[in-house]
Parts: structure tokens; C-alpha cells; sequence
């Protein structure tokens, strides 16, 4: 089975040399994974690029014969193929499905088609999905959703906004003369999750960074990035 690319690195080595590579999704969600157990840092972004970035950091003596201790960082910087917004309603479902069942029963690709339980990914989704970088097949044909998948999905359930609240209110003064009295704006952070920000902001930067707090908060726990 081919495996079409699911990320362009950018890699900034240690020397700070830096070069470029692709990265499949299986060959993407591996590097992920190894990163995670090695406690490397895994830091995706706060908007909706689905970019993420892994830092290495280490730290000893600068040679055999210079005992001065240096630190120096790897970094891997990944940019989706695939910009995650592309992801339907109807793809979402499909990768919902397949993520629910990977425990048990599991889902397995039969003649093009995802199988989970009783019901099935049809082989012209599945397709799309796999070439996306959002779904991948293991050698015994297992169908897992791929991190590449998984930040798509979460941008999908949290898509962030800034609404308006004005503040204008009928003042009615002693002689019985009322008029309009202009406030200032207050700003409300609020995602389609259902999520709203306690509290309402002055400034219009500040809702938007609430906004995006809460979507990082979802986008690290894809990882189990709760700290």
C-alpha cells in the first residue's frame, strides 16, 4: 500500500543546519510517538494549521577535549499537506466511527473498506481519508485515526469566535428626556463545543486569546498534554 505524504518538515538540526523532508502518516505518527516517550517537546499550534513542533534539547560537554557544557536543540517543525479545514462534516463522522471502535471491536480495511462492527467506511471515503494523512493501515490491516486525523477532528469540534456584546443603554434624565448613552463594546470568547469564557473582555484581543487558549487546551490533550 502506498503511503502519500502527510506532512512537509522542516528540520533545524543541532548545528542549526536545516532541511527538509516528508513524512507519512505512519512515518509522522511514529516520530510523534517516539518524541512523547523520550519526554521530547511536542508543542502544537494554538490556530487552525494543524502545525506541529518537537524539540529535542540536549545538554554536555561541547567536546572530548573542551569540558564546557552547552545546551543544543533539534527541532522538527511539521505543516499538514492536508490544511486540516479541508476535513467534512461527513469525514469527521467517518473518523469519529473508526476512532471509537480502534479499542474493541477495532475497525480493519477489507476490499477497500474500513470495517467497524457491523458497519463500514465505504472504499471511495476510505480512500480520500488514507490519502489525506488522516487514517492509517497497519500490516495486519488495522485502520487507526492518525495524529494528523486527530488535530483535524479537534479543530473541527472546536472551531473558536469572537462574539459582540454592545453596551448602549436609554437614560432617562430628571426633566423626563431620555436619549441613547453609547458604552464601550464588551468582546465574549465562545467555541462550537458550547464553550464560553467566564467574564466579558474590554478588548477584542483578549477575548480572541481566550478563544485560542481553549482550542490549545483541546489541541495538547490530542498528545496528553494536560500539564
Amino acid at each position: 500500500m502506498q503511503h502519500p505524504p502527510a506532512y512537509t518538515a522542516k528540520i533545524t538540526d543541532y548545528d542549526r543546519s536545516v532541511s527538509t523532508r516528508m513524512y507519512s502518516a505512519d512515518n509522522a505518527d511514529a516520530l510523534i510517538a517516539a518524541a512523547l516517550c523520550d519526554d521530547d517537546e511536542v508543542s502544537p499550534d494554538a490556530d487552525r494549521s494543524g502545525r506541529i513542533t518537537i524539540t529535542r534539547m540536549i545538554t554536555g560537554h561541547r567536546s572530548a577535549l573542551d569540558p564546557t557544557r552547552v545546551t543544543l536543540w533539534r527541532t522538527i517543525r511539521l505543516e499538514p499537506v492536508c490544511p486540516p479545514r479541508w476535513l467534512t462534516t461527513r469525514q469527521y463522522k467517518d473518523l469519529r466511527l473508526i476512532q471509537e471502535r480502534e479499542a474493541a471491536p477495532g475497525t480493519i480495511l477489507v476490499n477497500g473498506c474500513v470495517r467497524a462492527g457491523v458497519v463500514s467506511v465505504p472504499a471511495a471515503a476510505t480512500k480520500r481519508l488514507l490519502e489525506r494523512g488522516w487514517l492509517t493501515v497497519g500490516p495486519d490491516g488495522t485502520a487507526s485515526v492518525s495524529y494528523a486525523g486527530r488535530v483535524a477532528m479537534t479543530l473541527h469540534e472546536h472551531r473558536t469566535e469572537t462574539g459582540y456584546m454592545g453596551t448602549d443603554k436609554w437614560v432617562v434624565d430628571g426633566f423626563g428626556i431620555g436619549e441613547w448613552h453609547i458604552g464601550e463594546p464588551l468582546y465574549l470568547a465562545r467555541c462550537s463545543c458550547g464553550y464560553r469564557a467566564e467574564g466579558r473582555f474590554e478588548v477584542r484581543a483578549m477575548a480572541q486569546q481566550a478563544s485560542r487558549k481553549h482550542r490549545l487546551e483541546r489541541l495538547r490533550a490530542v498528545f496528553d498534554l494536560t500539564a
